[in-house]
């Protein structure tokens, strides 16, 4: 990269330019940021009636056995999730 040296009065003179093209703000941008909105957020996908009846089985093994290991639960809770879809 080439180095490049000015005096104070044209480095003045640049910073002067910038603002202007800036419209008087003091950042060293020379354009607009691309996007200032950020994306809009995905829509959540429809809970499943599996997945409903498995939250529901999961909360009432939680409650009865709140020191069990959650690996334990889980299968619990598909077994009698399975039941009661059946």
């Amino acid at each position: 990269m080439a180095t490049v040296t000015m005096t104070i009065e044209e480095y003045e003179a640049l910073m002067a330019l910038v603002r202007s093209a800036n419209g008087g703000s003091t950042s060293l941008m020379t354009s607009a940021p691309a996007a200032e909105m950020p994306e809009p957020k995905p829509k959540p996908r429809k809970k499943s009636k599996y997945g409903k009846e498995l939250g529901r089985q999961l909360k009432m093994l939680k409650k009865k056995h709140p020191r069990t290991a959650i690996t334990k639960l889980m299968k619990r809770a598909h077994r009698a999730t399975r039941k009661a879809l059946k």
